[in-house]
């Protein structure tokens, strides 16, 4: 078994185990946050990905609000650590401008909670 850690959806390693920009999932990426960033909801997204037959990290069709999500709260896509950077600095907070103030996310937030 491989001691590599799995790598951000997005993203692949080339000949030289480095992490670059996978373009066709990249693109997705780019979508989900422009879509959340003008207003989309987690479902509303998943709907999109899925008419349009997109797969999923997964290789599946089904796109989950958690996956999104997971797309949405995954920093190496604004280029940290050791990932290229996928979507600019502004596009990553409007997304996160959002998702703070979201009443998704404070549900989801006060369930976690009280576990």
């Amino acid at each position: 078994m491989s001691n590599q850690k799995r790598i951000s959806f997005g993203y692949t390693r080339n000949a030289l185990k480095e992490i670059v920009i996978y373009e066709e999932q990249a693109e997705v990426v780019k979508l989900i946050f422009e879509l959340y960033s003008l207003g989309q909801s987690l479902s509303d997204i998943s709907k999109h990905l899925e008419i349009y037959h997109i797969p999923s990290p997964s290789n599946k069709t089904v796109w989950g609000r958690q996956i999104i999500n997971n797309v949405l709260s995954n920093e190496n896509y604004c280029g940290n650590c050791d990932y290229p950077q996928i979507i600019n600095e502004e596009l990553w907070n409007a997304a996160q401008n959002k998702k703070n103030n979201s009443s998704y996310s404070m549900r989801y937030s006060r369930s976690k909670a009280s576990v």
